[in-house]
């Protein structure tokens, strides 16, 4: 008689096991996940910063080369707007820059937005080819040689794009990865250079920043500028001050060729007058505002690039309020108080303001906010002039953020004057 045969039946998982092994692999998930993104949040703040510091060498390349830095932005002069008896080195007023930035001046036909840092060095970002293509002067319609403009459609090379092509070509370089404005395929910029605490030197225009989109403006107070000097030093006045707050500054190309020619005003920053140090001196932040856009009232209604020379769109600066709602920094609010800086040197950074590092981060008109700010939680992707690249925090304290834009404030009138900067206090 053959054993009888014991049927061993297959148990499966219970329905409770089945939710237990699904709870502990949607707990893993959720305790992987913050993980993942935080590792991939690293790296393109890692590879913004890859992008910057070759941004910061090409700046310093051209520095090595012709002994000065570039001009932040060019823009040409009108010489048929000028009143009665004014010349080219008089009153800074009538140039086109202030006609493109000050709010109670309209540009004319004449005045013409060139090219601004990014053009000077593209040799250095390996991109000679654009370099050779870009058009700065060229014949018009009557054979006058003229300024062109970075929106130029004139091909002035056969076979060679125009200005317009050129600056809407998108670099990779130029751009982080998580700037949340960047249009794909359009000519980005995420980076911008030192412009100090005003729009221009020789007739230093404010600018007032709005937490709603496309409410912030320039803003020239009394409409003579800021006062970063006694006002009968006028503008030259201006001028020796303003040179020792920013590192890069608009130019006037002017009527009779380009600077540094009989516009006296252009100035140029070099090595030696960056007297704080270079380890202490910004040269680039990020800005989600910059670059490439739609046509806006901060570019009069014209598409922007990474060529554009419009100072919003190419600079950062430190803002204003430090001088006071008035605008008056010579009022003493800026002056040290014995062995402490000047209060107002503090709202260079303040937390809940307009003036706190990434504020601009939820805006998107271009032009609008040229303030620090980037994609990135906490804080903002900055180069200093020896090529160091460090992320500086949102609440780093606004008297030593002042300190790092000027690059020579030890050297500044007394009302203003600013005490050494300790590098641990930004220094990661």
């Amino acid at each position: 008689m053959l054993p009888s045969r014991r049927t061993v039946g297959r148990r499966g998982f219970t329905l409770i096991e089945l939710l237990v092994v699904t709870s502990i692999i949607g707990l893993l998930v959720g305790l992987l996940l913050p993980a993942v993104q935080a590792a991939r949040a690293a790296g393109r703040r890692t590879q913004c910063q890859n992008n910057m510091r070759n941004v910061a060498i090409a700046i310093l390349g051209y520095v090595n080369l012709y002994n000065k830095f570039p001009p932040a932005g060019v823009i040409s002069d009108d010489p048929n707007k000028r009143n009665p008896g004014e010349t080219p080195i008089d009153v800074p007023r009538s140039t086109g820059i202030v006609s493109w930035h000050d709010p109670i001046c309209m540009p004319t036909a004449q005045e013409v937005p060139m090219y601004n840092w990014v053009v000077d060095v593209l040799p250095f970002l390996d991109q000679q080819d654009l370099a050779n293509a870009w058009t700065r002067t060229g014949p018009n319609s009557s054979g006058a040689i003229v300024p062109y403009s970075y929106r130029s459609y004139a091909i002035t090379q056969p076979g060679q794009p125009c200005n317009d092509q050129i600056g809407s070509t998108a670099l990779g370089v130029l751009r982080c990865p998580d700037d949340p404005n960047a249009h794909p395929g359009e000519g980005n910029l995420s980076y911008v250079v030192n412009g100090g605490f005003s729009l221009w030197t020789a007739l230093p225009l404010g600018w007032t920043a709005s937490g709603v989109d496309g409410r912030s403006t320039a803003k020239s107070y009394d409409y003579s500028g800021m006062r970063w000097a006694i006002p009968t030093q006028g503008w030259g006045g201006n001028v020796n001050v303003c040179k020792k707050l920013g590192v890069m500054f608009l130019e006037d190309y002017g009527p009779y060729g380009p600077s540094p020619g009989p516009v006296r005003w252009n100035v140029r920053t070099t090595f030696a007058t960056i007297t704080d140090g270079a380890t202490n001196t910004l040269l680039l932040s990020e800005n989600t505002l910059a670059g490439a856009g739609s046509p806006s009232p901060y570019s009069k209604n014209t598409e922007t690039n990474w060529a554009t020379p419009l100072a919003t769109f190419c600079m950062f600066f430190g803002p204003p309020i430090v001088c006071g709602t008035d605008g008056q920094c010579i009022s003493g609010q800026l002056q040290p108080q014995g062995i402490l800086d000047g209060p107002g040197w503090a709202l260079a950074n303040r937390a809940g303001t307009s003036a706190n590092i990434n504020f601009g981060q939820n805006l998107t008109i271009k032009g609008s906010f040229p303030f620090s700010n980037s994609g990135h939680a906490g804080g903002c992707n900055m180069a200093f002039c020896d090529g160091a690249v460090r992320f500086i925090p949102a609440t780093i304290d606004g008297t030593v953020y002042a300190k790092i834009i000027t690059p020579a404030g030890s050297r500044l009138p007394l009302y203003a004057r600013q005490f050494a900067v300790s590098q641990d206090s930004f220094a990661q």
